[in-house]
This record gives C-alpha cells, sequence and structure tokens, in this order.
C-alpha cells in the first residue's frame, strides 16, 4: 500500500508540475523533484511567477498564491506542515532548509483601509524575506515589509510585524490571565 501511495503522489506531481509549466512557460519553475500533497493548492494569476527549489515538501491543505506581477521563491529543502499559507502580490523569497509549522501564514500585502470607507481591494505591498535553515512555529503569520534573517526561531502564535536580526529566537509573550 505504501509503494503504491508513493507512486500516485509521484505520478501526481509530475502531471502538476508539467501542466503549471505548460500553462505558464518561463514563469512556473518548479524543480521536478518535489513532495506536494494533491491536497496543496498551488496557483500563479495574471504574470505572477513561482520559482520552489529541489526537495521541498508540502504537507496537506497548504495554500501557494502568486498574484499580478508578484514573485514567490522558495529555496531548496524547505518543509511547510498542514495549513501553511503563502500570499505574493510583490515579493516573498524563502531561503534553503526552512521549515514552517503548521498553520504558518506569509503575506507580503494587506488592504487598504480608513475609517471613513472601512476596507478596500487595493492592496498595499512590501517584501518579504525569510533567511535560510529558519524555523517558523505554529501558526506564525508574517507581514508585510518584514526580512527575518538566517538560523532563525520564530515561537509559536508570533505576528512577526518587524525585522529579525540573523540568528534570532523571537517569543511574543502573551500574558495568560485566569479568573
Amino acid at each position: 500500500m505504501v509503494a503504491f501511495k508513493t507512486v500516485f503522489l509521484l505520478g501526481w506531481n509530475l502531471v502538476r508540475i508539467a501542466l503549471g509549466r505548460l500553462f505558464h512557460p518561463g514563469r512556473f519553475r518548479v524543480d521536478w523533484l518535489q513532495r506536494i500533497s494533491p491536497l496543496c493548492s498551488v496557483g500563479v494569476f495574471e504574470r505572477g511567477v513561482l520559482r520552489i527549489g529541489r526537495n521541498c515538501d508540502f504537507a496537506p491543505y497548504c495554500d501557494l498564491e502568486v498574484h499580478g506581477k508578484g514573485q514567490l521563491e522558495i529555496g531548496a529543502g524547505c518543509y511547510f506542515n498542514r495549513g501553511c499559507m503563502v500570499s505574493a502580490q510583490e515579493s516573498v523569497t524563502i531561503g534553503e532548509h526552512c521549515l514552517f509549522g503548521p498553520d504558518v501564514m506569509v503575506f507580503d500585502n494587506h488592504h487598504r483601509h480608513s475609517p471613513g470607507t472601512g476596507v478596500s481591494p487595493d492592496l498595499v505591498t512590501a517584501p518579504v524575506s525569510i533567511g535560510s535553515h529558519s524555523w517558523l512555529g505554529a501558526g506564525v503569520i508574517v507581514l508585510k515589509g518584514v526580512r527575518i534573517g538566517r538560523n532563525c526561531v520564530i515561537g509559536a502564535g508570533c505576528v512577526v510585524r518587524n525585522d529579525v536580526p540573523d540568528g534570532s529566537v523571537l517569543v511574543c509573550r502573551q500574558e495568560q490571565v485566569l479568573k
């Protein structure tokens, strides 16, 4: 049974990558050797560019989206746990051998809003960069304009809105009040 599952996943990924290259020539640069769950969504829209290095692993329910003229580049050997989402409208760059816990979200954009008109469909964007060999724990959210250095650990549940220097460990303190 394990052999059948392996062959099925390999075949599924080869077909998915071949179709991506066919329908998005020059903009879907995904190495042939990948483990992308059939339950993972990969979308390249308009003039977006997707690059995924060799030997990455995407668990079920991951969602990769590249819109407009956005670029999403993922280095070799990265692992994305269940439910991760990466949305690129401008530029998201992820280094090699990064680990993403479950439900990590990375956005290089957010919607404009104002008290008078509310939320607008217009977006504000700024590039996001995550250095090689970094680990983002469960439920981390990385917001637009952030640079996370190499060899960093971002603790579970952190909302990252500022740059993180190389070799840092970021833990967001959250008070628990029991009443």
